[in-house]
């Protein structure tokens, strides 16, 4: 359907890209990472009009990564920076903001909309909790870089910010790999599911999968434990309510 490009692409704009920039070369994790969304989104809009604004939302990143990669040819060959570098940074990081934000507020929309038509209503919720996990991102985000916020709180403050930026991501690759593995095209619901070519993917969906059978046992344990001991104390109560009829007879 375009949910496994869709996760790489995801992968390697908002993780590997950080492990590219350590040597200079985010901006290609970008351009690779955003043209892997821009395609598994492009075969997702066939199932769902839903996924078109986040396709074109990925374009924005797509640029962000060339101007990266002229911000790092156009120091190391031609000398340039000063001020205009320091501008041009800053544009930069407030457009990749905005950028971010409103490509995941678009695709986790899109991605409720067709777990809701699909009937995956657990998925749905989890697409639903991320979008609220992305937006108080954006308002540490933006909190963080008023002028008027004092040193004292400005670390706590980037913390959490930094907190629900790693919890979101995570949450959002094990959105998209319960997708994967919970989503076909019509016709397909009784074709055996393959593995994944990257074994990652494969351990993490397995990992999930021994963490919600887990849950679902002790939930289960749980429940029968309540039950069990409800149905000890039924005859106690009801012992009781006959002595006390007896003594009203009295």
């Amino acid at each position: 359907m375009g949910f496994g490009y869709l996760l790489l692409g995801y992968v390697i704009t908002y993780f590997l890209s950080i492990t590219a920039g350590a040597i200079g070369i985010a901006w290609l994790a970008l351009l690779i990472g955003s043209l892997l969304m821009f395609w598994g989104l492009r075969g997702l809009c066939r199932f769902n009009l839903s996924f078109v604004p986040a396709k074109w939302l990925t374009l924005p990143l797509f640029a962000l990564g060339l101007c990266r990669l002229w911000q790092d040819t156009a120091g190391a060959w031609f000398g340039w920076g000063g001020h205009a570098a320091d501008v041009m940074t800053t544009v930069i990081t407030w457009v990749s903001f905005a950028a971010t934000l409103l490509f995941h507020f678009a695709m986790l929309y899109a991605v409720r909309v067709l777990a809701l038509e699909v009937g995956l209503n657990k998925l749905s919720s989890h697409a639903m909790y991320n979008t609220l996990a992305v937006g108080i991102w954006a308002a540490l985000y933006l909190l963080c870089n008023m002028p008027s916020v004092g040193e004292r709180v400005l670390p706590y403050l980037g913390f959490s910010m930094s907190l629900f930026n790693f919890a979101y991501l995570i949450s959002t690759i094990v959105l998209l790999v319960r997708c994967t593995k919970n989503i076909c095209a019509e016709g397909d619901e009784d074709v055996p599911l393959k593995p994944s070519r990257f074994a990652w993917v494969n351990r993490m969906g397995e990992a999930y999968s021994q963490m919600m059978d887990k849950l679902k046992s002790n939930s289960r344990a749980d429940g029968d434990a309540f039950w069990h001991k409800h149905m000890e104390k039924k005859p106690q109560e009801n012992t009781t309510k006959k002595q006390h009829k007896k003594k009203k007879k009295k």
